[in-house]
């Protein structure tokens, strides 16, 4: 690293052509540690901090890096908020290169096949029918490898045979034409692995949009 690049790092500036050309991700922060160095006016100051953040690009395993910025004193609250999303940039030849992109709004990426954990089709296919009744949704700004549908997290209140309701919080893809139906007290036909982990469990969208269909 040659001195102007050491001194840039010492003073938090991101990198340009990262910023400009950098792969743009999705970036939750989870860590922040402040340093004694500031830079700018007194007036308007920017903290150098060291941020710890999980990051997600396009059809890459999600992992967890950290960069030295420096960040306008009046952003940073906001960004110290727990599970705070940002939009980052990183190295195309080393991922673990980041810089927080602070003027862009996070994007909505697709997330890397997971081969280790069944899909909601394989769980519908194979798990057995119990009902599902939404406590609370969130869109995690992610997309399904698989059908390309946007990811919700879901709470949920699950009602299974020969078991008292229990409570779990997952993930599950949400085609478009089922989004009027995420509002909490929803109750939703699902299908779970019996003897696997209770997250594994997906909501059978076809059963629920042809409920709403014949009620009709």
């Amino acid at each position: 690293m040659g001195l102007m690049s050491k001194m840039k790092n010492l003073t938090g500036a991101a990198p340009k052509e990262l910023l400009e050309n950098g792969l743009l991700g999705r970036g939750i922060i989870v860590g922040i540690e402040q340093t004694s160095v500031s830079t700018g006016a007194d007036f308007d100051p920017s903290h150098v901090c060291v941020f710890t953040v999980e990051v997600t690009l396009d059809n890459v395993p999600r992992y967890t890096t950290s960069c030295r910025q420096a960040v306008k004193a009046i952003l940073l609250p906001q960004l110290m908020s727990p599970g705070t999303t940002v939009a980052v940039r990183a190295d195309e030849s080393d991922h673990n290169r980041i810089a927080l992109s602070l003027g862009e709004e996070p994007p909505t990426v697709t997330m890397a096949p997971d081969s280790n954990t069944r899909s909601a089709a394989q769980i519908i296919e194979d798990g057995e029918p119990c009902k599902a009744i939404i406590i609370e949704t969130l869109p995690l700004g992610v997309r399904s490898p698989r059908t390309g549908e946007d990811v919700y997290a879901f709470t949920l209140t699950v009602m299974a045979p020969g078991r008292p309701p229990f409570q779990i919080d997952v993930g599950n893809p949400v085609p478009k034409a089922a989004i009027p139906l995420l509002y909490p007290g929803s109750t939703l036909p699902a299908r779970r692995i019996p003897d696997g982990d209770d997250r594994e469990l997906a909501i059978d969208w076809d059963a629920a949009l042809a409920a709403v269909g014949a009620s009709r």
